[in-house]
């Protein structure tokens, strides 16, 4: 299946600043102190997963971070230094991300997967020093991505969902989310199965308008949370309680994360 592994020179994902994605998207990532807590974390923004000079591996405290925009195969992205382009990203997947990618039925979804994929090896050749394509990858007992053959520790995270993808790598456990801003549709029901009763408390004080705005927010704080915790939605997203405001802040998660005071949070102040 020539097409589904999208080889061509046209690019389809673009690089997001900050600023470009507060209208794009909801994004958050999440970190866990295993030693006494460093509130000095920092975020490398990178421009592009394949920047023209290599940063390294990330600082103590240092998140590295690429977010993108992923275009549909009648858009596609414009040409620059943001872009990523289909031919360069499909020569970088294994024989068994490449069987993943073949089995997901749209083009939206398989578009997102090799950005996300194809991102965050070539994010972990430059952190690790090694080439993109000889990255080799295993998973946890719960599914998480880890690095295999990783002497530096680097722990990472990777999200996607349709036209929107995010990589996060870090000497922490990490976790990262997006999704596209949207309105939710039956907030209600579904706030019931995410939310504990003082977010959904929370949620319906918010005006319409921010609604499903906010309830993203806690979406992603809360799954990014808990890919960093290895568990994914092993463990129930309501028993992870969240102050989403403009710093946000873990309350209380359940005795198998640890202690709340261990985990910080980062995701754009605007809410």
């Amino acid at each position: 299946m020539r097409n589904a592994v999208y080889t061509g020179r046209e690019g389809f994902a673009s690089s997001l600043t900050a600023s470009q994605a507060t209208t794009a998207v909801a994004w958050a990532i999440a970190v866990k102190h295993v030693t006494p807590r460093d509130d000095g974390l920092r975020l490398r923004w990178l421009p592009h997963p394949n920047p023209p000079v290599a940063g390294g591996a990330p600082m103590p405290g240092e998140i590295v971070f690429w977010l993108a925009a992923v275009f549909p195969p009648e858009e596609g992205a414009t040409p620059g230094p943001t872009a990523l382009p289909l031919e360069q990203g499909s020569t970088l997947l294994d024989a068994q991300e490449t069987d993943c990618l073949t089995r997901l039925r749209h083009h939206e979804d398989r578009r997102s997967y090799l950005a996300a994929h194809a991102g965050a090896r070539l994010i972990l050749g430059h952190v690790v020093g090694r080439p993109p394509s000889a990255l080799r990858f295993g998973a946890s007992a719960n599914g998480k991505p880890v690095l295999l053959l990783n002497p530096q520790e680097i722990d990472f995270s990777l999200s996607h969902a349709r036209g929107a993808v995010a990589v996060a790598a870090a000497h922490m456990p990490i976790g990262v989310d997006v999704e596209p801003m949207r309105e939710m549709d039956q907030l209600d029901s579904v706030s019931e199965l995410v939310l504990a009763a003082e977010e959904q408390a929370v949620l319906r004080k918010a005006s319409k308008a921010s609604r499903s705005r906010l309830f993203l927010r806690y979406w992603t704080l809360k799954e990014a949370l808990l890919k960093a915790a290895g568990l994914g939605f092993a463990a129930p997203p309501n028993e992870v309680i969240i102050d989403a405001g403009p710093i946000p802040t873990v309350l209380s998660v359940p005795p198998a994360l640890g202690s709340a005071a261990q985990w910080h949070l980062i995701a754009p102040s605007d809410t």
